[in-house]
Formats: C-alpha cells, structure tokens, sequence
C-alpha cells in the first residue's frame, strides 16, 4: 500500500470480519481530504464491526492526520451502510446515476462527506 493509504482490519475468533481503508491525497490542495473504503464481510453486518472501524479511522482522521474532509462513496440502495455513514457525522452531498454495474443492472450511488468543522 502507498504511504498515504491506511488499513484498518476487524477480526472476531481468528477471522477477518471487516477491512477500511483510508486514503489520503497527495496533491497539495487536497492534502486535507481522505477518502474511505469499508467492507463488512455479510455474516457479520450490523454487529458493530464497521462502527467500530469508522470510529478508529475518524480518530485517526481527527486527532493524528489533521482531515478536515473525509468522503465515500456508497451504492443508493445500501440503506444500512448510509445509515452507518449518517451516524458518524456523513451527509448526502449528490447522486451519480448509473454509477456501477452490479448483478447486470446499472445503479446509482451518493456521494457522502463528513466535514469536520
């Protein structure tokens, strides 16, 4: 992984339950925006696992990297994982139609930010 890139794993009992990765950009006028990736493997969604990484990365984020921006983005219909995002300070910021293609549809998905003022 680069060195602007921070990994973040969740194991219960010996097994990898959930991986966040956090990247931070190098150009100069974005050095204060990160970007996140979460995965919560299904067996284990809503258990507190991708909580649990968010709270660690924004501790990161806040008090060690000096973000002032971390943003995501999240499929429309994952309504738990927005829900997630809401909870720790992310807001809808717009919509990109036909953003991926997924089990041979195309869907939509927001684009999400939390701006630490």
């Amino acid at each position: 992984m680069p060195e602007s890139a921070f990994s973040f794993v969740a194991f219960i009992d010996d097994e990898l339950v959930g991986h966040l990765v956090l990247f931070t950009e190098e150009r100069h006028r974005r050095r204060h925006v990160g970007g996140l990736g979460l995965g919560v493997k299904p067996t284990h969604q809503r258990l507190g696992v991708g909580d649990a990484l968010i709270t660690t990365m924004l501790h990161l984020c806040d008090d060690w990297l000096n973000l002032r921006r971390v943003e995501l983005t999240v499929c429309a219909d994952n309504i738990p994982a927005q829900s997630l995002y809401l909870k720790h300070g992310f807001v809808k910021e717009g919509l990109a139609r036909d953003f991926a293609f997924r089990r041979g549809q195309f869907v939509d998905a927001h684009y999400m930010a939390r701006v630490k003022t």
